[in-house]
């Protein structure tokens, strides 16, 4: 149920559309996320938090102690630290962990 997509693309589309698919992406990994999963929570009250300063540290939290348990290849806190030191290797990393669970 989950798309594959290149994690080069990802990256680069981010960077080209200076962060507009970023958040499209991030929209859309979460919620193949909340699905694989099974959480109780909602896409979008994440996509709003993402965008509300200093929520957006628990939401990015949240998102990758979900790919942890989805995948279980890299741990949630290194990717969280990785995620707000330099965000296009986090984004790499965990399209890389989605594209696997398909």
């Amino acid at each position: 149920m989950v798309e594959q997509r290149n994690p080069i693309l990802v990256v680069l589309f981010t960077l080209i559309t200076l962060g507009v698919y970023g958040i499209y992406w991030f929209y859309m990994t979460s919620q193949e996320l909340i699905e694989e999963t099974g959480q109780d929570s909602s896409a979008v009250l994440w996509l709003i938090g993402l965008l509300i300063p200093l929520v957006n540290f628990l939401v990015i939290w949240k998102y990758t102690a979900a790919v942890e348990n989805a995948s279980g290849e890299h741990s949630g806190p290194l990717l969280f630290v990785l995620w707000v030191v330099f965000m296009p290797a986090a984004q790499y990393l965990v399209q890389s962990d989605i594209n696997a669970l398909g």
